[in-house]
């Protein structure tokens, strides 16, 4: 286990105290038997990373899972283990330790000290806004480079700095809108140099669940007046319809008679339903029929007499409109519907006595 401390250490570049203070982790672990069943290049690896963070040292944990060419996930499990099991306190890594090495491989040349002072002071004021608590540093450096390499005129992308840093995009884009909601973000480049703001911003996941309430209470309020306003529409749409209903034109003389017979052939139709509605519309029918009769018989007698008028005062008769029947064909009369019989019955209760 000594001999491949060694050989691991010296690929990180630790010095010999880191070392030595990796074996003993890792004498520790031997003793509390947590070797067992676990890979030794994983313990190895647990024990150099948490002499990392008990240290200060600029490594992370990607930094052995790239020599050994294992999972990160996988060497993280065992260096909670360890941690856990040995009662070791690992504190979390202060972001600007990796500033100068990110600064270096971004390669800013002659103003790589510049920049990472730049960005030194970038990463101050977001811990003081509390945008490291909960949050992995190296997006916070990642972040930090990005504004300062732009602060100085160099242009480097977002690509350039998350192959350097090794978060995501997401994840960098949400530390620069987090810090973008800053105060500090509102300073100019000299104000920013030469000012330093006194007071601190809330936390970003306490503003986020504050506006998160503050829509839900926006929803609330809304839907309340949405509903009040539902009811005042529904009640103007029925004053809208009563007075429509009073405002329409009345129907007068012949139609009068019409609109009465339709209002109350609909309520006889509705109360007693489709048969006796079928009854009353035939009953209506022999009464027009009827009409239509007594209609055609008093035209007929009219006709004589005026043809009679007129040959005895020797004028020529008027010429009479065109026939209904050339027009239309033969209409149906009383003898062709049967109904004879029941007209001239009718005719004759004239003759009765009213008691009848």
């Amino acid at each position: 286990g000594k001999r491949q401390i060694h050989h691991l250490g010296n690929q990180l570049q630790l010095n010999q105290h880191c070392l030595d203070t990796a074996f003993n982790f890792f004498k520790m672990a031997v003793s509390k038997h947590l070797t067992r069943g676990r890979k030794m290049t994983h313990v190895i690896a647990a024990c150099l990373y948490l002499v990392c963070r008990t240290e200060g040292t600029p490594h992370m944990l990607l930094d052995l899972s790239d020599l050994l060419q294992v999972n990160v996930y996988v060497l993280g499990k065992t260096f909670l283990l360890l941690a856990r099991e040995l009662c070791i306190n690992a504190p979390a890594i202060d972001p600007c330790l990796y500033i100068p090495r990110f600064a270096h491989m971004l390669e800013f040349g002659d103003k790589n000290h510049e920049v990472s002072m730049t960005a030194l002071r970038l990463l101050q004021r977001m811990k003081r806004d509390w945008m490291h608590t909960g949050r992995r540093p190296s997006g916070l450096c990642g972040a930090a480079l990005l504004v300062a390499a732009r602060m100085h005129d160099f242009r480097r992308t977002v690509k350039e700095v998350i192959r350097v840093v090794k978060v995501c995009e997401s994840t960098l884009r949400k530390r620069l809108t987090e810090f973008e909601d800053t105060p500090t973000s509102q300073l100019t480049i000299d104000e920013f140099m030469k000012i330093d703001l006194e007071e601190e911003c809330d936390p970003p996941s306490f503003t986020a669940g504050q506006k998160k309430l503050k829509i839900q209470q926006l929803e609330k309020a809304l839907s309340k007046k949405l509903e009040d306003f539902e009811g005042e529409i529904s009640s103007y749409q029925d004053e809208i319809e009563i007075e429509l209903e009073n405002s329409r034109p009345k129907a007068k003389g012949v139609f009068a008679n019409f609109t009465k017979d339709d209002s109350i052939e609909d309520n006889m139709s509705s109360i007693l339903g489709e048969e006796e509605a079928e009854d009353e519309e035939l009953e209506a029918a022999a009464n027009h029929l009827n009409k239509d009769f007594y209609n055609e018989l008093h035209e007929k007698d009219r006709l004589k007499k005026s043809e009679d008028g007129e040959w005895k005062n020797g004028k020529e008769a008027t010429v009479r409109p065109p026939a209904l029947e050339s027009l239309l064909g033969p209409l149906p009369t009383a003898a062709s519907l049967g109904i004879t019989e029941s007209i001239k019955e009718c005719i004759s209760t004239k003759d009765r006595e009213p008691g009848e």
